[in-house]
């Protein structure tokens, strides 16, 4: 009993009781349009998604073709993966994943999220799962939580910031204010910082359906992934948004459509804009207006944005939750970071992320028994 009980809430997804009586956004939505160009709940149907399909299978084939390319020549560009640029910032080793970041990061300054949104790998597998859930029946909800959206900021300054202060405040006399930079854009052991094949499938495996079954559509991004945690503080400063014309009539298809779970419709009516850091410039939104009213343009960035005009929010987790949930991922890391020296970082948020929500279900259920 106990464990059939436990099945159905996890399968029902982590949702406050404001949403679950008020019903969800897809529930209030037209339905029955049967038309071209028109999904069965009546929206219309992203035009955008295909191009960033397109976008993001041309990033994996990329990929793919950089190793072989490796294996054949014994020699190739360095690996453009952003945790490179921790060997950049302690060591000085100038690599292609220092650049990239850097680039990445000054484009979001000014465009907002669009590289996460069009060309992360890791993203490319979370909307892969989440297609491939939806079409066996199954529609992942998202978990929302006020202070587990910290954990990748957190995340980033544990990887990028801390080796430098511990460097320069605990061990000065070896250290210097800035390393002496080197050449290291082209390299003979590509694979020397990534994990093994046999690590590296179920940490994808974590990344992509896992979290995304139980914390929702891009449910690593937001509750894991330390990149985000930069991209998403730069997102505040960006111009550049998803915004909105009088031609408004603020049917909802926005929200609906949307994978990165913000409240598009509600943002949009309050500040004109959507504001949400977590918005990937995915322009699923923008395709899919019946009446045209949505539109990527540059602007006043969220920074100037009056606080006291902030949108009220349902959470999925009560505040004493929050605060156990942030226990139980901060135990769930030490516990399994680093264990027999073969889990990465990243694989160690993902499975925390994933025990948090597993232990929340879990205690909510024993205390209505």
């Amino acid at each position: 009993m106990f464990w059939s009980k436990f099945a159905n809430l996890v399968k029902s997804g982590c949702v406050s009781r404001e949403l679950k009586t008020k019903g969800s956004m897809t529930r209030r939505i037209t339905a029955g349009v049967n038309a071209p160009g028109y999904s069965r709940t009546g929206i219309r149907k992203s035009k955008t998604s295909r191009w960033r399909a397109a976008a993001l299978i041309a990033l994996n084939l990329f990929m793919i073709a950089h190793i072989i390319q490796w294996r054949i020549m014994g020699k190739t560009i360095s690996p453009i993966e952003p945790s490179e640029t921790m060997h950049t910032l302690q060591k000085g080793f100038v690599n292609a994943g220092f650049i990239f970041f850097t680039l990445a990061i000054l484009a979001t300054l000014i465009f907002g999220r669009f590289v996460c949104g069009w060309g992360c790998h890791i993203l490319a597998l979370q909307d892969l799962c989440g297609w491939f859930l939806k079409k066996i029946g199954l529609h992942p909800k998202p978990f929302r939580s006020r202070l587990l959206v910290y954990v990748p900021l957190i995340g980033a300054l544990y990887m990028f910031v801390w080796p430098n202060a511990y460097r320069l405040f605990w061990n000065p006399e070896h250290a210097a204010l800035i390393p002496k930079f080197t050449n290291h854009l082209v390299t003979t052991n590509f694979w020397q910082t990534f994990p093994s094949v046999a690590v590296a499938i179920p940490f994808l495996f974590i990344c992509g359906f896992v979290t995304v079954y139980f914390l929702g559509q891009k449910g690593f991004c937001t509750y894991a992934c330390p990149y985000g945690g930069f991209f998403g503080l730069a997102d505040k400063f960006s111009p550049g948004k998803i915004r909105v014309t009088p031609a408004c009539n603020q049917c909802g298809h926005c929200t609906a459509t949307c994978t990165s779970n913000v409240l598009v419709h509600a943002e949009v009516k309050q500040y004109g804009m959507v504001v949400d850091p977590g918005c990937m410039k995915c322009m699923d939104c923008v395709s899919v207006c019946p009446n045209d009213a949505l539109y990527f343009g540059f602007g006043k960035p969220t920074l100037l944005v009056p606080k006291s005009n902030a949108i009220k929010r349902n959470y999925s987790l009560t505040w004493p939750e929050e605060i156990v949930g942030a226990l139980v991922l901060l135990g769930s890391f030490l516990a399994v970071r680093g264990v027999y020296a073969l889990v990465p970082f990243l694989m160690a948020l993902g499975c925390a992320a994933v025990t948090t929500f597993l232990a929340l279900k879990t205690w909510r259920l024993l205390r209505a028994r």
